[in-house]
């Protein structure tokens, strides 16, 4: 969706939309009663995401669900563009649920840790690679672009509303906070946080690892698990060449090769003694030295939209003065202030919405357009315009259906507006 047409800049109620189809070009359709939202989020829109979190730069291209479909805010701007006000601002930034996602899979573009394209997929030329699934991270350590350890790997994502993460949780109860544990998970935080070289973003994230634990893992590290052409997957016999060979569009800056040995030797001593000075990951068991050995993509995956279209109960779309925007809906990832996770919120709004939307009235009682909610062929006759369009342009149409009927054929006012 590229635009959403209303009657008046900022006033009045919604009349149609326009569309760019992947294949016919661009196409105007009219709303015979309203039009919902269902874009599905946000966050593909690497200038639309930074509005919430500046980290979150070109590098976090990984988004669950591409590359079958993309977060593009195409539905949050066309509704902005006639009023629309953006709710729910902390539920995207909050340091808890989906929003940020630390990956499962590894050396693959698409790593989202719930996810993962097999090679029988009808999209798989566009994902390129399974990925490598981690099963468990002690067998690999987690470097920057500065080939430099930043955090635990074993380390999880942000916390969510799980199952007993509370003890003797009772719902509504003040003392549910007394009985919770600080206990903060901070690896996506490390990850973003970059290489203090005055650029937002923390770049990629490599796995690192040696041929040992890719038989521990069972590992395949060939096409179609890794993806080589794309520069998401390097391997080398000696860990200098490795860090030289470690270029693609986001590694903005080369590894140096003697950064990647030291830290490389630095965490086999951590096996040694059983302690890591560094990040107190528990008890470091793997050595990473015999050769060959990778580097994977394990860059932090841009998941769940929360902030977008402020809605009312029934989803109705609301405004920056706090008023409804007659015949717009939104559900789903493009409404915000949810923290719902899933298609459970989609499949609900999108009820609630196509209800609502349904008991409109069909269009009618416009003065300077046909009254087209009598004609057999509605909408359909008008869905393809150019820009701009005054209804007489379709007058033909409608005054052909009208001598069908035996209808008197009298235009209304038509040929004096520029409405759609």
């Amino acid at each position: 969706m590229t635009r959403i047409y209303r009657e008046a800049a900022n006033a009045g109620p919604v009349l149609g939309i326009a569309v760019n189809r992947k294949s016919g070009g661009p196409i105007d359709i009219r709303a015979r009663k309203a039009v919902i939202i269902g874009t599905g989020g946000s966050t593909g829109n690497v200038n639309f995401r930074r509005m919430f979190d500046p980290r979150l730069t070109e590098e976090y291209c990984g988004l669950a669900g591409m590359p079958w479909s993309d977060q593009d805010a195409s539905g949050e701007l066309a509704a902005m563009a006639i009023g629309a006000a953006l709710w729910g601002f902390y539920n995207q930034i909050g340091e808890f649920g989906s929003n940020v996602t630390k990956p499962n899979f590894i050396g693959c573009q698409y790593n989202y840790r719930h996810l993962q394209w097999l090679p029988e997929s009808p999209v798989f030329d566009k994902a390129r690679a399974s990925g490598l699934y981690v099963r468990d991270w002690q067998d690999v350590i987690c470097v920057n672009m500065l080939g430099r350890r930043f955090y635990d790997e074993t380390g999880g994502q942000y916390i969510a509303n799980n199952y007993n993460s509370i003890e003797n949780y009772i719902q509504g109860d003040w003392r549910n906070l007394q009985r919770s544990k600080y206990a903060p998970n901070n690896w996506l935080n490390a990850a973003l946080a970059g290489i203090d070289d005055g650029h937002n973003g923390g770049g990629p994230i490599w796995a690192i690892f040696d041929s040992d634990a890719v038989a521990r893992e069972g590992w395949q590290p060939q096409p179609p698990r890794v993806d080589i052409a794309a520069g998401f997957f390097f391997s080398a016999n000696r860990l200098a060449d490795l860090a030289r060979k470690i270029v693609m569009k986001y590694q903005r800056v080369p590894m140096p090769p003697a950064y990647l040995e030291e830290t490389v030797a630095r965490y086999n001593s951590f096996v040694e003694s059983g302690v890591d000075a560094d990040f107190d990951k528990p008890t470091p068991r793997h050595r990473i030295e015999k050769p060959p050995f990778y580097a994977a993509w394990a860059t932090p995956v841009v998941h769940d939209t929360r902030a977008g279209l402020r809605i009312n109960p029934t989803c109705q779309v609301i405004d920056m003065n706090g008023e409804v925007i007659p015949g717009l809906y939104c559900g789903g990832e493009s409404a915000g202030g949810f923290s719902q996770h899933g298609l459970a919120r989609a499949a609900c709004q999108g009820y609630i919405a196509g209800r609502a939307a349904a008991g409109e009235p069909l269009e009618t009682g416009y003065p300077d357009r046909p009254d087209i909610s009598k004609l057999s062929f509605g909408a359909a006759e008008f869905r393809r315009c150019a820009e701009p369009v005054a209804w007489r342009d379709c007058a033909p149409q409608v005054d052909a259906e009208r001598r069908r009927r035996g209808q008197p054929i009298d235009h209304g006012g038509v040929g004096t507006g520029r409405r759609r």
